[in-house]
């Protein structure tokens, strides 16, 4: 694995990690400089296929940088098979102040140069692999959806311990939020999933997990923000403890919950039960699974009456927790991911 080196470190680092990938932090920042040494890198490699990890704002200040797939299609020019692992294709064209509309467009032509360069790419939702294969439909036999499975693994933990290590009562219902403050996730409806169910006499607790959770809070009324525990980055570890200690994930999204979450990934793979939005960019196989609760990302009340739905029916939740454990371990664990990974692979070579 090639990645970057921290800015003090002058020379190149290896360490072999006990899973045995070796990994290599050679790269100063993503301009010509540190391209030039991906393409040493790569040549004394001399891998059978390039895996990369196609996300924009990853490979440059701003989320701008052509040099990189420049380098990439040199990579195809001297024989090298290359393989995009497309997380996300490019910012919205309807974003704003005038810098980010002018990064959105220089990002199109940087994922343009990107698939001239791969032999084939894996994209994370089915609505993105769609719109990629009506583009370039000479390409469709060399494109695939991918899911991104979670890296939280579920841990051996015993649930009453690990609410009391987080300070939650017994008696308190407790909603969980897991991820960045991403301007997609709609943060106010967690704060009024709170506020919903204790105006019904549920004593709530929401366990805002992530950095940045603690702005959470400052959007809370001054009476609701002890019912906000932030808890911020942690380990993953933590995270699979703090998972285990709640009672119901909520995910609002204003693009929709789709399969590229990883942040979803972890809720089904802990079997809790999750209420989310559905919108562009949802996953039909999602909405099809009857494994989570969906309401329209533009409807709050849909939203909120499947939270009180479910804090009142333990049953239904137990059983949507389940649905959602059997998803994720037919459809998006590792070994199922991979496989047909390596299975695509052999297809294309």
């Amino acid at each position: 694995m090639l990645t970057t080196r921290d800015p003090g470190e002058r020379t190149a680092v290896s360490e072999e990690e006990p899973e045995g990938v070796l990994v290599r932090r050679v790269l100063a920042p993503w301009g010509w400089r540190g391209l030039a040494t991906l393409a040493r890198e790569i040549a004394r490699a001399a891998p059978d296929w390039l895996l990369v990890p196609y996300v924009p704002h990853a490979y440059g200040r701003g989320g701008v940088n052509l040099a990189f797939p420049l380098a990439l299609v040199r990579e195809r020019l001297r024989g090298q098979r290359v393989l995009l692992l497309v997380h996300e294709l490019y910012a919205d064209l309807s974003v704003f102040p005038l810098r980010h509309l002018i990064a959105a467009l220089a990002q199109r032509a940087m994922f343009a140069l990107a698939i001239l360069a791969a032999r084939g790419l894996a994209i994370s939702t089915e609505s993105w692999a769609a719109r990629v294969r009506r583009a370039w439909p000479v390409r469709e036999r060399r494109i695939i959806h991918l899911p991104s499975p979670s890296n939280i693994e579920p841990i051996p933990a015993d649930r009453e311990q690990a609410r009391r290590d987080f300070g939650l009562r017994d008696e308190e219902f407790v909603l969980a939020f897991f991820g960045t403050l991403h301007v997609s996730k709609k943060r106010l409806w967690l704060v009024q999933s709170v506020e919903a169910l204790s105006t019904r006499g549920i004593p709530a607790r929401l366990l805002a997990i992530g950095p940045e959770s603690e702005h959470l809070r400052a959007l809370a009324p001054r009476e609701m923000q002890g019912k906000i525990l932030a808890l911020g980055y942690a380990d993953a570890a933590t995270v699979s403890r703090a998972l285990q200690a709640s009672d119901l994930f909520l995910l609002p999204l204003s693009d929709g919950v789709s399969t590229r979450r990883s942040s979803l990934m972890a809720a089904l793979s802990h079997g809790l039960p999750v209420v989310g939005t559905w919108g562009r960019l949802t996953d039909e196989s999602l909405r099809r699974s009857g494994a989570l609760l969906l309401s329209p990302a533009d409807d709050l009340e849909a939203f909120l009456h499947h939270v009180i739905l479910l804090a009142e029916d333990v049953e239904r939740r137990r059983d949507l927790g389940e649905r959602g454990r059997a998803l994720y371990r037919e459809h998006y664990d590792w070994p199922i991911v991979v496989e047909r990974l390596l299975a695509f692979l052999r297809e294309i070579r």
